[in-house]
């Protein structure tokens, strides 16, 4: 019965990717030519959530407890803050014509500038990439009897199959149906996990410190604004009304979403107290759940999985071919061919790579820790002209504190969001005392 699930859920989604790339053109292949609603746009900026996500929260309400939702409160506060400038965002898109956040940098700040944030930006979220193949395997292998390998090679060719039918148009599609689905099951895992056995304990939201209240909303809002996945909605939007709803939306979604998945790491710690906090997925969907629920839980799981694997591909094949490959190249080839060919490699490398790492939280928050070295000038753009130099500093400095906490062993979830503080440090400092012509920006 669960095969069969699996199988008419892949089915369903390669009918979506062939039936949206039917008759498409360039620019509907690359960014739906910028004509994505509120419903797609909402479904898709929800659907960045991805196994990592799901099974790193879990994780972190397991070490924890229900402090572990301040997170999520950041990340919801994150959406508002994104929504509140999304206008201005939007009309910066349209005026230059983007399609990455790489772009946007260069457009603001100049070559360079734009080079350094898109290369933070491939490592972050290939990293993620990376991650959703070592969640597949490491979760959903053991459950169907099917090796690691296979089960990362399985997702890898059914994502990269609906990618080439249908390209941007296919991931917003998809993640519609993905979205439902997952909001669905959560609902209903949720309601059918045993919650009976809490102590008042467990669900104290307020039992950390509130430094720590206030570094875990930090490091939420900062990786909103920094993610370059959500900033392409924006860009894909079909205006600024769309995308400011969109976000306010997300928020909401995303609230809810951390919540529930809180509710499921709790419940694993309360029922399995000396498991490994990196099983809490695991533990909390397949083996609390009622065997009349599993097939939908394994749904839940391949729905985040894929919806994330689809839009940090796609991601990422913008990213090469908008701000690596030299353009010729790319009128040579043709986008459409250049961007399946980039779909290929990310996804094998992607694949390869996953064989060889596995620790959840480092994992996760080593992306979070990257991708916050671009919040303070993303954050310091929507007030102030900034400097190109001191945007660059600003960045490379957040990327060096990132390495120094690996290299010296230093890096944990407390030390993850010292990349912030540095970057807006180096970001100030820079805007002071440097002496470089700015680039002109739009205020």
């Amino acid at each position: 019965m669960n095969i069969f699930l699996i199988g008419v859920y892949i089915l369903l989604v390669f009918l979506i990717g062939w039936w949206v790339g039917r008759k498409e053109t360039d620019n509907d292949f690359i960014i739906a030519s910028r004509q994505v609603g509120v419903l797609r746009t909402t479904s898709s900026m929800f659907a960045v959530l991805g196994g990592l996500v799901l099974a790193g929260q879990a994780t972190l309400a397991f070490v924890i407890g229900a402090g572990a939702m301040w997170l999520w409160i950041g990340l919801a506060l994150g959406m508002i803050i994104l929504g509140t400038f999304s206008a201005k965002v939007k009309y910066i898109n349209d005026k230059d014509d983007l399609v990455t956040m790489g772009g946007y940098f260069k457009s603001r700040w100049g070559k360079n500038s734009g080079l350094i944030s898109s290369s933070i930006i491939f490592v972050g979220f290939f990293s993620l990439l990376t991650a959703q193949f070592i969640i597949a395997g490491n979760i959903l292998g053991p459950y169907l009897n099917i090796s690691y390998i296979s089960t990362i090679l399985i997702i890898g060719l059914v994502v990269l199959g609906y990618l080439f039918l249908g390209g941007y148009r296919a991931v917003i599609s998809t993640d519609i149906f993905q979205s439902i689905l997952m909001i669905l099951i959560l609902m209903i895992v949720v309601i059918v996990v045993p919650f009976d056995n809490f102590s008042l304990a467990s669900l104290n939201f307020f039992s950390l410190d509130i430094v720590s209240i206030f570094i875990f909303m930090i490091i939420g809002i900062a990786t909103v604004l920094a993610s370059a996945d959500l900033w392409q909605r924006i860009f894909s939007a079909k205006n600024s009304r769309v995308a400011k709803q969109s976000s306010y939306f997300t928020a909401i979604l995303f609230f809810l979403f951390g919540l529930a998945i809180t509710f499921v790491g709790l419940a694993a710690f309360n029922s399995f107290p000396n498991a490994n906090p990196d099983s809490a997925l695991y533990l909390g969907i397949f083996s609390l759940v009622p065997e009349a629920f599993l097939g939908i839980s394994i749904i839940l799981v391949l729905s985040a999985i894929m919806s994330t694997i689809d839009t940090e591909s796609f991601l990422l094949s913008s990213v090469v071919v908008k701000d690596f490959i030299p353009e010729k190249f790319v009128n040579k080839w043709g986008i459409r061919n250049t961007m399946r060919g980039s779909f290929f490699v990310l996804i094998l490398l992607a694949i390869l790579l996953a064989i060889f790492v596995n620790n959840i939280l480092i994992i996760l928050f080593g992306i979070i820790s990257l991708i916050m070295s671009l919040s303070s000038v993303i954050f310091g753009s929507l007030f102030w002209k900034l400097k190109s130099n001191a945007v660059n500093i600003s960045m490379l400095g957040g990327v060096m504190t990132l390495l120094v906490l690996f290299v010296i062993g230093k890096f944990n979830t407390d030390t993850a969001v010292l990349t912030l503080p540095v970057s807006l440090v180096l970001l100030i400092g820079g805007q002071i005392f440097l002496k470089n012509k700015k680039i002109n920006t739009i205020s």
